[in-house]
């Protein structure tokens, strides 16, 4: 069984979601009280992976190993909350090696 879990705009981490877990956490970033939250931006982490998508409310999406010391930061913009839906999903089953066959720049692109 693959263990993920989500961090909200408020530190707050949900064990394994369910999409309309995840749906909720990622539509957080549509309310007027985003600008204000503690967090700039909520995330699903892969934990046996340590690979992290983080989405802020500029459209801004970021792939990371957390476990790595550097070198694995990539991004992409303009992206919607159905695509970003689309990636934590893939995420949550694991399918690292598909999201690392997208399109994403690396930092200072």
């Amino acid at each position: 069984m693959n263990l993920y879990h989500t961090t909200d705009l408020d530190g707050i981490s949900i064990l394994n979601p369910n999409e309309e877990q995840m749906e909720t956490v990622l539509m957080s970033l549509e309310t007027n009280d985003a600008d204000d939250a503690p967090h700039p931006d909520v995330a699903l982490t892969h934990d046996g992976s340590g690979w992290s998508l983080s989405v802020y409310a500029s459209g801004v999406i970021t792939f990371d190993n957390l476990d790595a010391s550097e070198g694995s930061l990539r991004y992409m913009d303009s992206m919607n909350l159905d695509t970003a839906l689309e990636l934590w999903l893939k995420l949550a089953q694991g399918n690292i090696e598909g999201l690392l066959k997208l399109d994403w720049k690396l930092r200072g692109e």
